[in-house]
């Protein structure tokens, strides 16, 4: 799928599957539906030209290694009030460094949530528009 560039997940999709998007490497953008509740094991790992990613609400489970490798990012918003299980430490490794995003009132509950400490640094309130 190295030539794939853009995908819009349809509406009704529950779960994004272990490995579905590995190694899509021109894979720049994609929309995930707010029916997402399960994004799988390395579900998007080595996505190295996605800029952002944006994770609907719904979603309670982001499996291991599911964004790790995506070195394109420069933000990623989580937009759960509550933090999703976080399947291991290594789900955001090697994403740039940039900033994850999540609900205002939210941010120490993710600083403190399992394997989510692990990236508290890069934590801060999703910017008012």
């Amino acid at each position: 799928c190295t030539s794939l560039s853009s995908v819009n997940i349809p509406s009704g999709v529950t779960t994004i599957n272990e490995s579905t998007f590995n190694g899509c490497s021109g894979l720049t953008s994609v929309t995930i539906p707010n029916s997402v509740t399960y994004l799988g094991v390395g579900a998007f790992v080595y996505c190295s030209k996605l800029t952002s990613i944006e994770v609907p609400s719904g979603v309670t489970y982001i499996g291991a290694s599911a964004f790790q490798n995506c070195s394109g990012l420069t933000s990623i918003t989580i937009n759960a009030t509550t933090p999703p299980t976080l399947g291991n430490t290594n789900a955001l490794t090697s994403t740039n460094n940039c900033p994850i995003y999540v609900p205002s009132g939210s941010v120490n509950a993710y600083k403190a949530a399992t394997n989510w400490s692990t990236y508290a640094t890069r934590i801060q309130a999703i910017p008012s528009s």
